[in-house]
Parts: structure tokens; C-alpha cells; sequence
């Protein structure tokens, strides 16, 4: 085996000797057999590292380009879940702002007086979209109870409204809008962008019914005399006259008592006459709202002056029989506008 390679190192490795030219001179550079080999032995061992090299920036390389694959898949699927998470958040955040306005609507129509608060159901869940859950389901529970709660409002406020204008219709009486006095205050928009259609409609009943009611508490829905103090001894509509025997028109009722039995006003208002009034006697006219006016007639004494504004149930004169009267009684007049009305039937519709 020594021989064979030494043959071949011989064969392959002969001293060479160079012959170089320079400036006119030659040189000659020998070049041995062993360093020959040496030469050859370093070149092979340096392409050899090359190779190696090469190789392992090649996987090196396969591998970055994996990773950096891995990396963007999982830095797209992150963005996705991002997106996703920032859209439910959206969504809850919207949820809860819907939730918000009509649970303050509801507030506002029951009156509560206090600051609405967020609750899913009877277990007072508190709904939070700052934590990553689901409350959808809690969520859509409050808002049936929300519009249970709205239908049920609605419902009962139409009910109070058809009741209200009913009576007024049975009354004879014309409810108009309110003149709007001494009202104001900072305008603040209802932000009812969120809220569902059955809620404005329920806002919109609970305004009608809060008009109407204004228009109700001006009403003389109530008779100027105490209950145990008198009795009706003339009904409102045709009788016949008590002085002269024939058919007359009575635009009131007379309502009979001891002497100076109190007056007390059915409703607020201002005293535009009082004084002497021809058949009338001692005389008292008051205006109230809904272009309203009561006349009262016949009185013993005056307790109130002209420009004086009176409250529901001040004293306003005591019973008498002045003018054109056969005893001691209340003569006593609605009207609206130039259209008297029958003081019992506004009586008994408001006070049923």
C-alpha cells in the first residue's frame, strides 16, 4: 500500500524548476516535490471550508426564509385576530351604548330620578366590554326587557291618553296646545340615535300625555264648594225660570248652602272681575288655562280683588243670595271661549 502510494506521490509530484524572464535576466525557481503537495493539500483543504461553508449558508439561509414565513403567517394571523377582537369590541361598545340610551329613556318615563345602571339580569351581571367575554346573550335578555318594559310604558301611556281625551270629549271641553310660559333652560339634544323605534314612540306618548295632563291640572275639574256643604238644586240646560215660570235656559248650576258657606276656586287662575254684576249679584270671574273661565254668582262676600291671582282651593267668597235669587246658593259657570259648559260632566270625567 506504501508502495503504491509512493509510486503515485512520484508519479504526480515531480521537481519542476521555472524559468522566468525578467529585464533581460532569467531566473529559474524550482519547485519541489513535497512543497508541490503541500500546495495542493491546502488548496484542497480550503475548498473543502469553502464548500462547507456554502453548504451552511445555504441552510442557513432556508432556514431565516422559514422562520421569517412563520413569522408573517403568524403575525397576519395575529393582525386578523386583532381586527377580529377590535370589531367585537365595536360591536359590544355599540351594544352598550344602545343599552345605555334606552335604559335612560326608561328612566326618564318612570321617573326614577336616578342614574340609569347597566344590569344584565336578576343576577346584576355587570356587562363590561373591557373583558374579553361574550355578553351577547345577557345582553340581547336586557334588551327584551328594555322593550318589555317600552311596550309596556307605551301601552299605558296610550291608554292614560285615550282616557284623558275621552273625558274631555264626554266634558264637552277642547283640550289646545299650551301656551309655553316661563319655561327655558340650556338646549340639550336627545341623542336618540341608538335608541329603537318603540322607544321614541314611547317618548313621544309620555310628552302628549304630560301636555295633556298640564291641560288637565288647569281644569275647574272640581266643584267650588265642598262636598258636605251644598246640594245641586238647579241642573245645567233647560228649566223653567225660578222667577218668572217660563222656559228658560240655565248656562250653570245652582249649588244650595247655608249663608256664607265658602267659595273656594276649582283652579288656579287670575280674578279678572269682581264687584257688583247686574242679575249676577256679588260677582266673581276667574281665568284659567285652555282659555277657561268660571263665574260665580250670587255671593255673600268677596274675598279676593281683581288682578289677584288665586291657587287650587284658596277661599275666594262665601255663599249668599244677592241678585236676582230666591235663597242662599252658589251660581256657578264654566266656559271655553264663548261655549258654556256643564260644570257636573267636567266633574264626574275628571274625577272618575
Amino acid at each position: 500500500m506504501l508502495r503504491v502510494l509512493k509510486r503515485l506521490y512520484n508519479k504526480l509530484f515531480k521537481p519542476t524548476q521555472l524559468i522566468i524572464r525578467q529585464d533581460a535576466e532569467m531566473k529559474v525557481l524550482r519547485l519541489p516535490a513535497w512543497l508541490q503537495a503541500c500546495t495542493l493539500m491546502v488548496l484542497l483543504l480550503l475548498a473543502i471550508w469553502l464548500l462547507n461553508n456554502t453548504v451552511a449558508l445555504y441552510k442557513n439561509n432556508q432556514l431565516l426564509a422559514s422562520q421569517q414565513q412563520t413569522q408573517a403567517t403568524r403575525e397576519a394571523k395575529w393582525q386578523a385576530e386583532k381586527q377580529q377582537l377590535e370589531q367585537q369590541l365595536l360591536e359590544q361598545h355599540t351594544a352598550l351604548q344602545k343599552l345605555a340610551q334606552q335604559h335612560q329613556v326608561l328612566a326618564s318615563l318612570l321617573d326614577t330620578g336616578d342614574e340609569p345602571t347597566l344590569i344584565t339580569n336578576s343576577n346584576t351581571e355587570t356587562l363590561a366590554v373591557t373583558q374579553n367575554v361574550d355578553f351577547s346573550p345577557a345582553a340581547e335578555t336586557l334588551l327584551q326587557q328594555q322593550q318589555s318594559a317600552s311596550e309596556a310604558i307605551s301601552s299605558k301611556l296610550a291608554e292614560d291618553i285615550t282616557a284623558i281625551e275621552q273625558a274631555a270629549e264626554e266634558a264637552g271641553v277642547e283640550l289646545s296646545e299650551p301656551k309655553q310660559v316661563a319655561q327655558g333652560g340650556p338646549y340639550h339634544q336627545a341623542e336618540l340615535n341608538l335608541v329603537d323605534d318603540s322607544f321614541i314612540t314611547a317618548i313621544d306618548q309620555q310628552s302628549t300625555y304630560a301636555q295633556l295632563s298640564a291641560l288637565v291640572n288647569q281644569l275647574p275639574s272640581s266643584l267650588p264648594v265642598v262636598q258636605d256643604k251644598y246640594y245641586v238644586s238647579s241642573l245645567y240646560g233647560y228649566r223653567k225660570d225660578p222667577i218668572t215660570g217660563r222656559r228658560a235656559y240655565h248656562k250653570g248650576i245652582d249649588m244650595a248652602g247655608w249663608v256664607k258657606t265658602e267659595i273656594i276656586a276649582p283652579a288656579a287662575g287670575e280674578v279678572v272681575r269682581a264687584g257688583r254684576n247686574g242679575g249676577y249679584g256679588n260677582f266673581i270671574e276667574l281665568k284659567h288655562g285652555n282659555n277657561i273661565k268660571t263665574r260665580y254668582g250670587h255671593l255673600h262676600t268677596l274675598k279676593v280683588k281683581k288682578g289677584q291671582t288665586v291657587d287650587k282651593g284658596d277661599v275666594i267668597a262665601l255663599m249668599g243670595s244677592t241678585g236676582r235669587s230666591t235663597a242662599t246658593h252658589l251660581h256657578y259657570e264654566v266656559i271655553q271661549g264663548k261655549k258654556h259648559l256643564n260644570p257636573i260632566k267636567i266633574t264626574r270625567a275628571f274625577n272618575q
